[in-house]
């Protein structure tokens, strides 16, 4: 049963807290104000999150560009790659071609083993 409905009861601690606080809680008083910009915050908010975790997982390609950049960036590392074992293929080859295990014997001695083909 509520204070009032007593008769002579008089209203408890929490009650008379609850009531002032409760008073000063109608429109237009600032503690209104200040509840009411924080509840529209938080909504607010929760939409703002809710708009962009959705655009993230539905809309959002960038992920699949830098996949497909990084798979053509491989490509061409691996085809430059290839250039270059091919450059220094012919390059050995060339000096192999040009190589004389005569010139690599000291004078006058006989070309050592490790220096044949």
């Amino acid at each position: 049963m509520a204070a009032k409905q007593i008769e002579g009861a008089t209203p408890g601690r929490m009650q008379r807290i609850g009531t002032s606080i409760l008073s000063h809680f109608r429109p237009a008083t600032p503690l209104y104000s200040l509840g009411f910009g924080i509840a529209g915050g938080i909504v607010l908010s929760g939409f703002v999150y809710g708009y962009r975790t959705l655009g993230v997982l539905f809309f959002d390609h960038e992920y699949y560009k830098l996949q497909s950049r990084k798979r053509y960036y491989e490509k061409q590392l691996l085809f430059m790659r290839e250039q270059e074992e091919t450059a220094n293929a012919h390059y050995m080859s060339s000096l192999a071609a040009e190589y004389d295990p005569v010139a690599t014997r000291m004078p006058f001695k006989p070309l050592e083993a490790k220096y044949r083909f």
